[in-house]
């Protein structure tokens, strides 16, 4: 199967992604010395957007790998310019450029220097006296490093923040060739990564605002104005009753910024390209994912959830998602991707496979059928031709879900309804016996809270029906 999954994944991958992979192992211990030195020139336009909420640091506990990529960012260097503590903020630099040199590990990686770049450039334009020939030196260094080192064997947000990078690198050291190549990466990858409808094609609300924040940071440098208003849009009509974006597929709190938004619109707002659907009400809120999870070639945010739905009442989480807390490989990754984890149907375990931290085997069709006020219709067809259509009917006091489930043979079937510890909404299987499982949740890398989850398992024959209705008080 590991041979299979292989072949899937390198047919799956673009060209560029294939040819960046193979000469990946090269490219990244080439480390390129600055050509000339001077001091970098502070960026005066962003002053305001780097002061903003946008840029405060969120709380998160990061493991494995992403602790050691977060430690080397540099947002402890803007953090201290934000505050105004520019002795605290040149001896973070002092620090990290004594004990970083150029070599293979985090502190050079191409994602870990783009994000650097741009928090030092914020840093030194919010306290232009951190200026310094030795800063210029190395954030020319790193930019020559990055130019060598655009990542096209990933693609997805690490290509925008590498634009991103380049531009404010390059116009900060005066290096019009970066500020070039980041603009052409710009004009390459916004026409496939921002959808039709403002959405970002990983499909990962979380991430769509840390992309949109990069976006904010050049639109003053590149000609973006107009991804910026449809990604604001989309934003805007998924967030949830508290503002956060709806945890759908990968990310949390801790990577979504805090940026002004548009008010959310009220009613139905249908986003058919990223494949969301979200009804906002008086007292309602109701999210409901029936897209596609991922570009094929592109899965490592990805969930197998097709289907699945997040409800709040009141302001307060009923139906919750189960979030992401580690990207390291491992039980609780796989379950945290996995279908059974998710308010929605799983057939015969996961609807795609599930291996390593950021793969997946081929991906299921999912297809809205039809999207109203009080009427959601959306279908999902599985690898092994299995069929699911989920009807969400939404009532005064209570939301329907109705599933059948079409196809041939005995199947294993899991459906289950994941809840807030303290929500207060009574929720019934229409058909089978539900039995209550604990469950955990994460809104934070590193950080689970307590949870339950409604679950009804069968091994029945197909095609079969099934489903839930939850109801509230109406008072």
């Amino acid at each position: 199967m590991t041979l299979e999954l292989y072949a899937y994944a390198l047919r799956a991958a673009r060209p560029r992604q294939l040819a960046r992979r193979a000469s990946r192992p090269v490219r990244r211990r080439l480390f390129p010395r600055a050509d000339r030195t001077g001091v970098p020139y502070p960026l005066e336009d962003n002053v305001e957007l780097w002061h903003s909420r946008a840029f405060e640091v969120r709380e998160s506990r990061p493991t494995g790998a992403l602790a050691g990529f977060q430690a080397n960012y540099g947002e402890n260097v803007l953090a201290a310019a934000r505050s105004g503590d520019r002795g605290t903020a040149r001896a973070y630099i002092d620090a990290w450029l004594e004990a970083s040199p150029p070599r293979v590990g985090s502190a050079w990686h191409p994602y870990v220097v783009s994000t650097r770049i741009g928090n030092w450039v914020a840093a030194l334009s919010l306290e232009p006296e951190l200026a310094t020939a030795q800063l210029g030196e190395s954030l020319l260094r790193q930019l020559k490093y990055l130019q060598r080192n655009v990542e096209d064997d990933i693609l997805g947000n690490h290509v925008i923040r590498n634009a991103r990078a380049l531009i404010l690198g390059g116009l900060s050291v005066g290096d019009p060739g970066a500020v070039a190549q980041g603009r052409r990466l710009l004009q390459r990858e916004l026409p496939e990564q921002v959808l039709a409808d403002g959405g970002h094609y990983e499909r990962s609300p979380a991430y769509h605002r840390l992309v949109l924040r990069d976006l904010l940071e050049v639109q003053r440098f590149a000609p973006v104005q107009d991804t910026i208003e449809r990604m604001l849009d989309f934003a805007a009509g998924s967030s949830r009753p508290d503002g956060a974006p709806a945890l759908f597929n990968d990310g949390g709190l801790d990577i979504a910024p805090d940026i002004d938004l548009p008010p959310p619109p009220q009613g139905l707002s249908v986003f058919p390209a990223t494949g969301y659907v979200f009804v906002r009400t008086e007292r309602v809120w109701l999210a409901f994912d029936c897209g596609a999870p991922s570009p094929p070639f592109l899965p490592a945010h990805a969930h197998a959830d097709a289907l699945s739905f997040q409800l709040w009442i009141d302001g307060c989480p009923a139906v919750i998602d189960p979030g992401t807390s580690t990207y390291e490989p491992g039980p609780t990754r796989r379950w945290e991707r996995g279908t059974e984890s998710h308010a929605t149907v799983a057939v015969d375990g996961d609807q795609f496979e599930i291996w390593g931290a950021f793969r997946s085997g081929p991906l299921p069709t999912v297809r809205l059928v039809e999207a109203g006020l009080d009427r959601l219709v959306a279908e999902v067809r599985l690898r092994d031709g299995t069929e699911i259509t989920r009807t969400l009917q939404l009532l005064p006091g209570s939301l329907e879900i109705e599933d059948r489930i079409n196809g041939s043979g005995n199947h294993q079937l899991v459906s289950s309804i994941p809840l807030a510890l303290d929500a207060t909404v009574r929720v019934s299987a229409l058909t089978g016996c539900a039995v209550s499982e604990s469950r955990t949740f994460a809104e934070r890398f590193g950080a689970t809270g307590e949870a339950t989850a409604l679950v009804v398992r069968a091994s029945a024959a197909l095609p079969r029906e099934g489903g839930w209705r939850i109801e509230w008080d109406t008072g």
